[in-house]
């Protein structure tokens, strides 16, 4: 996938993938965020094997895919899936400062609540960092260090 592309379908995507690592163990779980200038935002409860996982190895890889449909042929062994994915590699941080945390959940609020057609975020969803989870809402950021992307689309299907 082109560049454009690839920052088209993390715009898009409803969900990811955050691959995670500690002593030798993977750990994925799928998570809402959103994605702009090359980090992607993701909330987040304050205590788990997220955090447990972050706090020990930063590094981290997070995918989105889509897939589109998969096309039948007589012979099964003749299927294709037709796909797109992404796989961002970097490193995760928990968001301290209030104004980085107030940006970013308004990034996620905007994707998932929409905007109005002025560009703010609908019904004033976001005016300041305020979840009904009070102090126990993390916020991540995740700086990414490189990207993949690839789709598998023929024209005739």
């Amino acid at each position: 996938m082109t560049d454009p592309e690839i920052d088209v379908m993390l715009r898009t995507a409803q969900v990811g993938r955050l691959g995670l690592c500690r002593d030798n163990q993977p750990y994925v779980v799928p998570l809402n965020f959103a994605y702009e200038d090359g980090r992607i935002y993701a909330h987040c409860a304050e205590s788990g094997m997220k955090i447990d996982y972050l706090r020990d190895n930063p590094r981290v890889c997070f995918e989105v895919d889509e897939h589109i449909k998969t096309a039948t042929a007589p012979a099964p062994c003749d299927y294709e899936t037709l796909y797109r994915s992404v796989i961002a590699f970097g490193r995760a941080r928990i968001l301290t400062v209030l104004e980085e945390k107030t940006a970013a959940l308004k990034l996620i609020v905007s994707k998932y609540a929409g905007r109005d057609q002025a560009g703010n975020v609908t019904n004033g969803l976001v005016d300041s960092y305020k979840s009904p989870f009070g102090g126990k809402t993390m916020l991540l950021k995740i700086t990414i260090d490189r990207m993949t992307g690839k789709h598998y689309e023929p024209q005739q299907r």
